[in-house]
């Protein structure tokens, strides 16, 4: 169906980096992941296909006599407000893509922008969530949207690997309700004793980077920064100390160094029912078995068979005799449950067209036309 010019499609992005259409570059955002803007590359050439304009929301012209403009919001809660008083814009969506703990003011923000927005999406549900928002939330649950829906075959058969492996960088939660940034320094304090963890991610030089969005000058974080530095070479920080003695540098392709290891500590950011991110996957697409701590209903979207459940161990001494008892029989059993799973139907909710499925029933709803 052609639609010509009568309806378009406005995304704004977490950053403003991704502004001027750079959300839709597969190729960017290289520093976060392997293709992670794939999804929303995939979505643009879907709705472009379509007649359907697609842009980042500085585009959105001033006033479009004669044209729907559908507005989605990809976590930014600073726009919507002044949007919502145009007759020609739609609040079609907002997706609240970060963990509560990471970004608290943003799922604060929600109790109002919920009363705008025709939807509001998270990987979680509406109970899990009402304590960070305060109040009643109206939220569906959606999938983390993968870059790929298959393994990267030759890194997949590697037979040589080392043993075990964390990527993620030098952070601290904002909240520290059920979250698992600290028990990853912990973990990598235990393997680090003996030299069996390698440590890839950024920030491991200087002192833990604070996350989220908080309202203070970029000079004064750096300010902090420094002096926390300057403090720690007074008191070092054991767990720091031991990170940086297992710390391999900065993670240029995640599935090339995640296919020179047998198994991955993959820990989620926090505990949350269906908060399920890339890192599970990661670690299928590159025949590495992860070590999963997260989602308390992870089975639900993961079968067992495909991972190993820190939850099943009473401490890390207990997780490296069982990692350690494993055979290559058995590490090859993982590796073939996960690929498998990855061309079920279980795994298709993560796919990119299921996230385009999504945003195909949304333009249908909000601009009253097929975009299938």
């Amino acid at each position: 169906m052609n639609l010509g010019p009568r309806i378009a499609l406005y995304i704004d992005p977490p950053s403003a980096s991704f502004l001027r259409d750079r959300f839709f570059d597969s190729n960017g955002a290289s520093h976060a992941g392997d293709h992670i803007l794939a999804p929303y590359a995939y979505l643009w050439k879907f709705f472009n296909a379509k007649n359907i304009p697609v842009h980042t929301a500085d585009f959105l012209p001033a006033h479009a006599e004669g044209t729907r403009n559908l507005y989605v919001s990809i976590g930014n809660p600073a726009n919507y407000r002044k949007l919502s008083r145009r007759t020609d814009v739609v609040l079609s969506a907002f997706f609240a893509m970060e963990c509560p703990i990471v970004e608290p003011s943003m799922y604060r923000a929600l109790n109002r922008a919920q009363h705008y927005f025709k939807r509001i999406f998270s990987w979680s549900d509406s109970p899990s969530l009402e304590r960070f928002v305060g109040g009643r939330l109206r939220c569906e649950p959606f999938r983390w949207p993968q870059s790929y829906e298959s393994v990267h075959e030759e890194i997949w058969r590697r037979a040589d690997r080392r043993f075990l492996v964390m990527i993620n960088g030098n952070k601290l939660p904002r909240l520290y309700w059920q979250e698992l940034y600290t028990e990853r320094m912990r973990a990598v304090e235990y393997f680090s004793r003996t030299g069996e963890i390698d440590l890839y991610g950024v920030g491991w030089d200087g002192p833990s980077i604070r996350v989220g969005k908080i309202p203070v000058p970029s000079t004064l974080r750096r300010l902090h920064r420094k002096l926390l530095g300057y403090w720690q070479r007074i008191r070092p920080d054991p767990l720091l100390e031991a990170a940086r003695r297992a710390y391999r540098g900065f993670a240029h392709s995640k599935p090339e160094i995640l296919g020179k290891y047998k198994f991955a500590l993959c820990f989620e950011n926090s505990i949350l029912k269906g908060w399920v991110t890339e890192k599970i996957f990661d670690c299928f697409f590159a025949g590495t078995v992860p070590v999963y701590w997260g989602a308390p209903d992870i089975e639900t979207y993961v079968p067992k068979e495909c991972f190993v459940d820190m939850r099943a161990y009473a401490d890390y001494g207990e997780l490296k005799s069982y990692l350690k008892s494993l055979t290559d029989k058995d590490v090859l059993t993982y590796k073939e449950n996960a690929r498998d799973y990855l061309h079920s139907p279980q795994f298709r909710p993560f796919t990119k067209d299921a996230f385009v499925e999504l945003f195909a029933r949304i333009v249908e709803e909000d601009a009253r036309v097929s975009a299938r």
